[in-house]
């Protein structure tokens, strides 16, 4: 399944599997914090404080209908303060009768009714209910006493009304110390809730950790292995080592078609390289054999033109001793035989040495169609190498959201701090978590650090390797200059060959004329003086042909000696390279 997978994809989960997984811990952590903070507002604020408070207050106004039935039953109040201390009675009893109700109400929404008193093992919905009938009857009875009596001595101190005050009142301090304890478990609970979703945390961030610094081993490795073997294979080949060995199995990812490609690479110039030598052998095999063969028609071009002259003076005696023309004659057709003989074995050289200078000038198309294919090769590798630089580039861009979504998240992580310490007390709990969340996105921060380290690591190799590819670029594109220039003077030598076959032929043409023409001199001695005039113009004319032909010969041996050169410029460019 992994070799299925491009490297792209690798990548791609190396980065997205941590990250989702630190989204998710995050917003987990996040909803906890929120709904710990809910709990704590809702059971703290609407339950216990709203809750506490009526009950205090009940509590104050209950003191104040006791002061108030004191004073009514004092006797010392006038009329006007006796009707507004009654006034006071009843309204200090209702107020707490509908600060209990409100008490009882919210306690009820919330479920805290059966919240029990941990040493009287009284709930709440008892204890109001204690107290109403307590201080219902100390009212009924207050109110009694006040209406009856009209001193009221001696009723104030009155133990029975007292005692009933006081154990309606000892419902009310149990309700209050029944939410203090309810509030303590509750904020009990969040701290220990908080520090298993902390323990959670770091776990979470052990396993992200732990699966983050496998995933990346694993695959920096094998980019670290395929980028060091390209660049042992360019650095043999920049040396000339061709004897590199291509893999039997190659993977299907971006890197394994990159070392496929090195070797087909290696390969198709080892190919090229061998070719070269063996063909650059053959042509300079060729060319010494022209140039031989340039000298041999020369020197037989230099002496066919000594016999014309020596054939012309003959002539020119001719006419002052027959026997001198007769041996004249002799000597010409004897050097006519060896010139027919000569441009026969030139004609032969000539057309050996023509096919030669094709088959070198086809070697040469084939060559350089295979530096062609070369360079296609290597633009294809640098193209490649170029894919893999821009998507080190996005997995930096991808490594640099990630450091800057830990720094918000530091810094809602201080914010969060700042508020826990307005909070005091009650802020505790969530200080803890603000914390832990700060130093989580530290070591994102520093994790998204260390793969940014690693992909500029991975952008040097890169650009190593393209230098490399550059280097190999250059070369083949100087082996395809080169080759043009051979292949330009492959054409001119092929041009030169086939006019001195043309010239050969034609000169192997007049020379055989003349061999007719010199057996029908011998033949016929009687018409000597009437020939010998147009003997002497068919002389004149085969020195001039037999001076081109020199002059073609010259030109043939020029081009041989050009040829060899470019040959032996060709082998010492080839003997740079090791193929065995």
């Amino acid at each position: 399944m992994a070799k299925l997978l491009s490297i792209r994809v690798r990548l791609l989960l190396l980065l997205l599997v941590p990250s989702m997984l630190y989204l998710g811990t995050s917003v987990f952590l996040l909803q906890q914090s929120k709904s710990n903070t809910e709990v704590l507002a809702s059971s703290l604020y609407e339950t216990t404080n709203k809750s506490t408070s009526l009950i205090l207050n009940a509590d104050r106004d209950m003191y104040q209908a006791l002061t108030a039935y004191q004073l009514l039953v004092s006797g010392t109040l006038t009329a006007e303060e006796k009707t507004k201390q009654l006034k006071a009675l009843k309204d200090n009893i209702d107020q707490t009768n509908t600060r209990v109700g409100q008490a009882a109400d919210i306690m009820n929404a919330k479920q805290l009714l059966q919240t029990a008193h941990t040493e009287t093992k009284l709930t709440i919905e008892q204890n109001i209910a204690g107290f109403h009938t307590s201080f219902d009857q100390w009212a009924k009875e207050a109110n009694a006493v006040v209406q009856s009596s009209s001193t009221g001595k001696g009723i104030i101190n009155d133990a029975k009304l007292l005692a009933t005050f006081e154990k309606g009142r000892e419902g009310m301090n149990q309700i209050g110390e029944i939410l203090d304890a309810y509030a303590k478990s509750s904020i009990e609970e969040i701290e220990a809730q908080n520090d298993k979703t902390a323990k959670t945390i770091y776990l979470s961030v052990a396993i992200i950790i732990i699966l983050l610094m496998s995933a990346g081993w694993m695959v920096i490795s094998k980019i670290m292995k395929t980028v060091k073997n390209i660049m042992k294979v360019t650095g043999q080949v920049a040396a000339g080592d061709l004897r590199h060995e291509p893999q039997v199995k190659y993977t299907k990812c971006e890197l394994g078609k990159i070392t496929e490609s090195v070797d087909i690479m290696v390969s198709k110039i080892k190919g090229l390289i061998g070719t070269i030598a063996h063909n650059t052998q053959f042509v300079h095999d060729a060319s010494v054999e022209l140039s031989d063969s340039s000298k041999e028609s020369a020197t037989a071009s230099e002496h066919v033109a000594t016999s014309i002259q020596e054939m012309t003076q003959d002539v020119e005696v001719q006419a002052r001793s027959s026997a001198e023309t007769s041996r004249a004659i002799e000597e010409m057709a004897i050097g006519i035989q060896r010139v027919a003989e000569n441009s026969g074995v030139m004609a032969e050289h000539s057309s050996l040495t023509s096919r030669h200078a094709e088959l070198g000038n086809d070697l040469l198309g084939k060559l350089q169609q295979q530096i062609v294919n070369m360079l296609k090769s290597v633009e294809q590798l640098s193209q490649t190498v170029q894919s893999l630089t821009l998507k080190s580039d996005e997995i930096g861009l991808i490594a640099s959201s990630i450091t800057t979504f830990a720094n918000q998240t530091n810094l809602l992580s201080l914010n969060a701090s700042i508020e826990a310490a307005r909070a005091g007390e009650h802020g505790k709990g969530f200080n803890v978590v603000a914390n832990e969340i700060r130093k989580l996105a530290s070591q994102s921060i520093e994790s998204a650090e260390g793969i940014n380290q690693l992909i500029h690591e991975t952008r040097v190799e890169i650009a190593s390797v393209s230098n490399s590819m550059n280097a190999t670029k250059q070369e083949a594109s100087a082996g395809s200059s080169m080759m043009q220039e051979v292949n330009q003077s492959f054409h001119t030598i092929m041009q030169s060959v086939t006019h001195i076959v043309t010239q050969i032929h034609e000169t192997s043409a007049i020379t055989q004329q003349m061999s007719a023409s010199s057996e029908e001199i011998s033949a016929t001695m009687d018409q000597s003086a009437t020939s010998s005039t147009h003997i002497l113009n068919k002389s004149q004319g085969v020195a001039a042909a037999t001076e081109e032909q020199l002059a073609m010969m010259q030109n043939i041996a020029a081009a041989s000696e050009q040829l060899r050169s470019v040959v032996d410029t060709l082998n010492e460019s080839v003997s740079y390279f090791k193929i065995k």
